[in-house]
């Protein structure tokens, strides 16, 4: 009656469901142009498609992977402790839910580059590995490489803990990648040379 505006209506900028919608459309946008920038919309290889498709078996399968050495690692088949059994379960479990939620993330970022189309542009096989795959790599290579740290504490007196694990593994995966990085540098430039010599 009065001809004021409501608190939050349009006239002072659009209601919060629609600044919400707006910002969350925004955040959208920015992680499939920096996916995208990551090498994301390549044709993922067979093995992450199947494994995106069956997410709770495979996740499964890679819990089992952990939590096994764990249970090992912790004397639960030979020591029947009840502790020690319920904190492989609860590490069986953790490392599922992991595995499952990225293998279900994995399959919702393949359905959206089935609808908007893969980057089948061919590229070198000789050129380096994009951002995306070296990024990959080296999140694959970390958990086994936790898990083995962990289990190689267990031999002596002061075992490190998980996130000492964790830090230690993530080093010596990031210095092995680049221990062959050089390498591969020293063989690309041994064979610019020979093909210089040759020519």
């Amino acid at each position: 009656m009065s001809g004021r505006p409501e608190p939050g209506g349009s006239k002072r900028g659009g209601s919060a469901p629609d600044r919400s919608e707006r910002a969350l459309a925004l955040l959208r946008r920015a992680f499939w142009a920096v996916d995208r920038a990551f090498d994301g919309a390549d044709p993922p290889p067979r093995p992450l498609v199947f494994a995106a498709r069956n997410a709770t078996g495979c996740a499964t399968a890679a819990a089992l992977l952990v939590a096994v050495p764990v249970g090992l690692a912790l004397s639960v088949f030979t020591d029947p402790a009840r502790a020690r059994l319920l904190q492989t379960v609860l590490v069986g479990t953790c490392a599922w839910l992991l595995f499952w939620a990225f293998l279900r993330f994995e399959r919702r970022r393949q359905a959206h580059y089935d609808r908007t189309g893969y980057d089948l542009a061919p590229r070198d096989s000789g050129a380096p590995a994009g951002p995306r795959a070296v990024l990959t790599g080296l999140l694959v290579a970390w958990g086994p490489m936790t898990v083995l740290v962990w289990l190689m504490g267990r031999l002596d007196d002061a075992p490190p803990s998980w996130t000492d694990s964790a830090v230690l593994a993530a080093l010596t995966v990031v210095c092995m990648h680049f221990a062959q990085h050089l390498r591969e540098r020293r063989r690309t430039r041994a064979r610019a040379a020979a093909d210089e010599e040759t020519g």
